[in-house]
């Protein structure tokens, strides 16, 4: 029965040790993504003035929270491309929950372009292994998948329709 905000914590997943606290603030949050390096930790956090941010926790050093992309809109789920260097995440900048692609800069968080990857709407991006797609669910929860191409800049394909999930769009289930 907690009723406050939740705080970040890890915790060894062979339940050895005890866990550690990582970030205790009075708002609202949520894990999201780790960098596959295991140096920073994305993570959702509602602001009453701003709705949903992306914000990132270095986990070395000071381990100051710092601001990945705040706006008027929600935007959510955020996850690290496998090299690190893109953050895939969803928004409702365009009046409906949509995918699209930032990158990432530790020294410069916040910077850069947007691209957007869906089309029609997309929620719960999610990178293929070797970071060469992105998959995310589509309003009518077909699964869709986008062919990308990420270097010294971005470009996504045509989404194309994989197969009819039961999944439900807004579950933001990991």
């Amino acid at each position: 029965n907690r009723t406050g905000p939740f705080d970040l914590y890890q915790k060894l997943t062979s339940g050895a040790g005890d866990e550690e606290l990582l970030l205790k603030t009075s708002a609202n949050k949520a894990p999201t993504g780790w960098s596959r390096d295991g140096r920073f930790l994305l993570y959702q956090e509602l602001d009453p003035k701003t709705g949903w941010d992306l914000w990132v926790l270095p986990l070395e050093g000071e381990r100051k929270p710092a601001a990945f992309l705040r706006t008027e809109f929600d935007e959510r789920l955020g996850r690290f491309s496998p090299d690190g260097k893109w953050v895939a995440y969803q928004s409702n900048e365009s009046g409906r929950y949509e995918v699209y692609v930032r990158p990432f800069s530790a020294a410069q968080l916040g910077g850069g372009g947007q691209w957007p990857v869906s089309t029609g709407g997309g929620e719960q991006p999610r990178w293929r292994g070797d970071g060469r797609e992105l998959f995310y669910l589509a309003p009518d929860r077909k699964l869709m998948a986008v062919e990308v191409k990420a270097g010294a800049g971005f470009a996504a394909d045509i989404p194309r329709p994989l197969f009819p999930t039961r999944a439900i769009p807004g579950n933001f289930s990991r």
